[in-house]
């Protein structure tokens, strides 16, 4: 059987930290905080994702592609124009995930429900 991959928004990994589950990446950042300055923190999360291969990054067609659905979000509902900017990053990674075929996972729904209206990704929603 084959798993497909996944990609976690941010969402979730502020939803675990905050529960406290026992994972390294919680671990990690805890141990961090109130050290270090925030940058310093991102640095060491992104470090340790990097190194395990756990790090997705939008490639340049994914740029060009979410350019291209934010000005149709834009022509199609206009009295949504203040609620672009900040779904840039969102767009971002439903449209990375869908380019290595992974499931987008988020507690975000309406959000990412907003912008699968204009592209094409699959998605699950954390509830809880």
């Amino acid at each position: 059987m084959s798993s497909r991959p996944v990609v976690f928004d941010t969402s979730v990994y502020v939803r675990a930290i905050r529960a406290g589950p026992t994972s390294e990446l919680a671990r990690l950042v805890r141990s961090h905080l109130g050290r270090r300055h925030i940058a310093s923190v991102v640095a060491a999360v992104v470090g340790t994702a990097r190194r395990v291969g756990r790090l997705l990054t939008p490639t340049f067609s994914v740029w060009l592609r979410a350019g291209s659905v934010m000005a149709t979000m834009r022509l199609r509902e206009p009295r949504h124009t203040s609620r672009l900017p900040r779904l840039w990053n969102d767009l971002l990674i439903g449209l990375s995930a869908r380019e290595i075929g992974a499931v987008v996972f988020t507690s975000n729904r309406d959000d990412f429900e907003f912008a699968r209206r204009h592209a094409t990704f699959e998605l699950t929603i954390v509830e809880g």
